[in-house]
């Protein structure tokens, strides 16, 4: 941990020196650079880290097709992207386009890495601008109006897009019907499983981190933390007072419950060391009877079950939010920015960028879903229905390539993705639809959704997570206890918690 801190601190550090020329540069520019135009120029893009080569995917035909533009794809590695990220901004790396995590984008704004692109937009994005609300707008920029990037909107306000899968065939066997709903009822199967399948299988395989996010996930499942009434790291109390997740005070509840867990061998022995793709292995071949992951997961898992096991879509349980002990039960809103494209200082080619990411506006839905007849359909019900496997060879991989959309459009476009794939159906069907119908109090708003850059949350904040989850992993391994909590709270003010909670305090009383 302390290495990886020591990069960290190395890459800002250069980071500023590499801004710092770039802020200059820019208070003697007034204008706005001309396009070079579609077949003029090639640009640049990085993303974050997929399980497919970004640049040998249909999409990259269908999208030069649609706008003109040729295009290099670079990905960032699945492990330490945030670091890896800013080496690549410092040493002056000439992407046109950086694809970003929120918290990614809010450390490149507050390092003074990005180009404003209010005068850009004007010119070349009037489709990017007429994408999103003023909400969303007034978050992505600073606080003298200065616009930082264009987002992409998370289309569906209300997914449980972290849950576990469980192979029924495997419960069933240990004489359990149905998945559990509480917290209880989880700690019992797992009791239950271990009990009667001892060290044959690997009773709880997890985490499971994406990719998207950096480095900012979570080591434990959110579906336990809901029934601690835990949501997210930063929350606000019923006063408008904004705390940490580890000032909530069933916190050392949710640690102890962790580290009971693991000490009783209910989780995978490895959970420290598994990555996404350890997990996704364990689950598919076999080795685990519950994993914990999203629709990704799903569908990278559940066909290949179903292919070398001879399972059905019924011997596949999913587990959604559990409710505690007082009825608890808390899952944030999916709610929010979902990615942000933002524009290098640096960048030869910003004009054509954003130029490039209207054009694909233009045309979102031919490149993201396809062809009416070819690709899709329309349903009874007016919904867009993928025509397979042509919608999934042709348009599965599209969500990678998306910068920017109309929001509400791909709202109504976006479920068609996710029917792309029988298992991710499944999933989504069985986790998110059936929690929106059979308990939607459960969703709770994320109040920092459209929360602007701010300089101790892009400063303190990812080395804040990173700490949590290395106490929890601690504490998981009988390293650490519970009431190590005020020590590492002590900690926790010392290396900015109390900056990052003022900034965010004034956000709230702003609102």
């Amino acid at each position: 941990m302390k290495k990886g801190l020591t990069i960290l601190v190395v890459m800002l550090c250069a980071l500023s020196l590499f801004a710092s020329g770039g802020k200059e540069a820019t208070t003697t520019t007034s204008t706005v650079p001309e396009l070079k135009g579609p077949g003029n120029v090639t640009l640049k893009r990085l993303g974050y880290n997929v399980g497919f080569d970004v640049n040998n995917d249909i999409i990259v035909g269908v999208t030069e097709e649609s706008t003109g533009y040729k295009v290099e794809y670079y990905a960032l590695p699945a492990q330490n992207a945030d670091e890896k990220l800013l080496m690549e901004v410092a040493s002056g790396k000439d992407y046109d386009i950086v694809n970003l995590s929120v918290d990614q984008w809010r450390t490149l704004v507050a390092n003074g890495a990005l180009l404003p692109l209010n005068d850009l937009l004007d010119a070349y994005g009037q489709d990017i601008l007429k994408g999103n609300t003023q909400d969303v707008w007034k978050a992505l920029s600073d606080e003298k109006g200065n616009i930082y990037g264009v987002a992409y909107m998370y289309p569906y306000d209300t997914e449980v897009n972290n849950f576990m899968i469980v192979r029924m065939d495997l419960l069933r066997k240990a004489g359990i019907d149905e998945v559990p709903t509480t917290l209880e009822g989880f700690y019992n199967m797992l009791k239950t499983l271990k009990a009667f399948y001892g060290e044959e299988y690997i009773i709880l395989a997890g985490p499971y981190k994406n990719a998207a996010n950096g480095s900012n996930s979570l080591v434990f499942p959110q579906i336990i933390s809901s029934a601690f009434g835990i949501s997210n790291d930063w929350m606000v109390d019923e006063n408008n007072k904004v705390y940490y997740m580890s000032e909530s005070e069933k916190f050392d509840e949710l640690v102890s419950f962790l580290a009971k867990c693991a000490s009783e061998g209910l989780f995978d022995p490895d959970w420290a060391a598994n990555t996404t793709a350890s997990v996704t292995e364990k689950f598919a071949s076999g080795r685990a009877i519950i994993a914990c992951g999203d629709r990704n997961l799903a569908q990278a898992a559940i066909p290949t079950l179903m292919s070398n096991q001879g399972l059905t879509e019924d011997d596949f349980g999913f587990l959604g939010p559990l409710e505690g002990e007082d009825g608890v039960c808390t899952y944030q809103e999916s709610l929010n920015i979902g990615k942000i494209s933002a524009i290098l200082k640096n960048s030869k080619n910003a004009a054509d960028a954003i130029n490039w990411i209207n054009l694909k506006i233009q045309d979102q839905l031919f490149i993201n879903i396809g062809v009416e007849g070819v690709h899709f359909y329309y349903d009874e019900e007016g919904q867009i229905a993928p025509i397979n496997p042509i919608f999934a060879d042709e348009r599965g991989n599209s969500f990678y390539y998306i910068d920017a959309t109309d929001a509400e459009e791909f709202k109504f476009e976006w479920p068609s993705r996710i029917r792309k794939s029988a298992a991710q159906w499944l999933a989504f069907e069985n986790v998110t639809l059936k929690t929106n119908a059979e308990r939607p109090e459960v969703f709770v708003k994320n109040p920092f959704a459209f929360m602007p850059a701010s300089e101790n949350y892009a400063k303190y904040n990812t080395t804040l997570l990173n700490s949590l989850n290395d106490f929890v992993l601690q504490v998981m391994a009988g390293k650490r206890n519970v009431s190590d909590i005020p020590t590492y709270m002590s900690d926790w003010k010392n290396n900015g918690g109390e900056a990052v909670r003022a900034e965010l305090q004034s956000y709230i009383d702003a609102q």
